[in-house]
């Protein structure tokens, strides 16, 4: 895990949204430099890759940004992980409508529906897995940890389950694409990350059927 230590800072400015009326102001101005940040403890992991897929299974746009490599495609099979180059952080976000651009959307924890979902993770190890002496994956898995996630309809209670979130999109026609994303954690942590560059397109196939 590529860490470094970082004292928080916030910049004042003003701005709107277009998904909320209010209540946007400040959220916004910061830039961690393809990376994100825990308020607790202030340190910062950086993900200088990001990858979009405009069309995926389950829903309408998924983006990946993480520390690896993905290629053209992103294929988990049987407990298999068919990276080019394994992350040891990944920021997942899943957007429920059909299309996304610029403007900002928003995310609670109580709401019957929301514009995204996501999920963060870090301390990612993967590697061959084993099953009564004999390996049954080359590339799984091992040890994870999760730093963040917000699912509609779905809490458990856990201290790092998301109860608010806001991204913004900026030129998301032009290279320059700017995504920046703040998460409010139920044990009042919250986690602010940036892009700025180009996302590469992909495509992420997920497959669950007979492994046997």
């Amino acid at each position: 895990m590529r860490w470094l230590r970082l004292i928080p800072f916030v910049m004042v400015t003003s701005m709107g949204g277009c998904t909320r009326e209010g209540g946007l102001d400040d959220v916004f101005d910061f830039d961690f430099n393809n990376g994100l940040s825990i308020e607790s403890t202030g340190d910062v992991v950086q993900l200088p890759m990001a990858y979009i897929d405009t069309s995926y299974q389950w829903s309408s746009v998924h983006i990946n940004l993480n520390d690896g490599a993905i290629g053209d495609s992103l294929l988990s099979m049987c407990g298999n992980w068919y990276y080019q180059v394994n992350p040891s952080a990944t920021v997942e976000i899943w957007f429920s409508g059909e299309s996304i651009g610029d403007g900002v959307y928003e995310f609670e924890s109580e709401a019957g529906s929301n514009d995204f979902t996501i999920q963060i993770k870090n301390d990612l190890t993967f590697g061959p897995a084993f099953e009564f002496g004999s390996q049954v994956t080359e590339n799984s898995i091992l040890s994870q940890s999760v730093v963040a996630h917000g699912f509609t309809n779905i809490s458990n209670g856990e201290p790092h389950e998301v109860t608010h979130a806001s991204i913004k999109i900026e030129d998301f026609n032009s290279p320059g694409q700017t995504l920046r994303y703040v998460l409010e954690l139920r044990n009042e942590d919250r986690i602010r990350g940036s892009f700025n560059g180009t996302m590469e397109s992909f495509k992420r196939i997920e497959f669950d059927g007979d492994c046997d």
